[in-house]
């Protein structure tokens, strides 16, 4: 078959389970309120389930989505998602955009250490649960959450401080 003929052949979404590296990187999670909740497909299943168990709040997930929004933006190099989709900005703001996610993430990484850093790309990024990062410390699970818990507490009050990016 050639390239033509693939793009002409209509396409049918089918939904597929996530198997593999992905079957635990993603969770389906509620949003909104009353009549308007929607579900919505969220990394980090340990961070929701954190969440859910009311070990943490909303703010901290906040923080913890703004830290890995940077790495994607700043460190892998991702398109910034709140000036594509206004359709703004020029290269040169993606570049800034880009520095400032760096920096961000640099100042995270010098200010919270490394061990923080290590435990959020974890869970948030790889998507592992507690009990996974758990096992790979050498820890209880107990310990990593209420590690957790406090490294995401100290994650909210520096992007409480840190300006908005534009």
């Amino acid at each position: 078959m050639t390239t033509r003929n693939q793009v002409q052949t209509p396409l049918n979404e089918n939904i597929i389970p996530m198997l593999g590296a992905w079957a635990d990187r993603f969770t389906m999670t509620t949003e909104g309120k009353g009549k308007e909740q929607f579900d919505v497909m969220r990394r980090g299943v340990g961070l929701y389930s954190l969440l859910h168990s009311g070990t943490i709040t909303q703010r901290h997930v906040e923080a913890a989505q703004s830290w890995a929004r940077d790495v994607e933006t700043g460190i892998m190099g991702a398109a910034d998602p709140e000036r594509r989709s206004t359709g703004q900005g020029t290269l040169e703001d993606m570049l800034i955009a880009r520095s400032a996610a760096v920096t961000r993430c640099e100042s995270v990484r010098r200010n919270l250490g490394r061990y923080a850093a290590d435990l959020l790309v974890l869970l948030v990024l790889d998507g592992l649960p507690v009990s996974r990062i758990a096992k790979i410390y050498g820890r209880s699970r107990h310990n990593v959450a209420g590690a957790v818990s406090l490294l995401l507490d100290q994650l909210s009050d520096y992007y409480d401080t840190t300006p908005a990016p534009r």
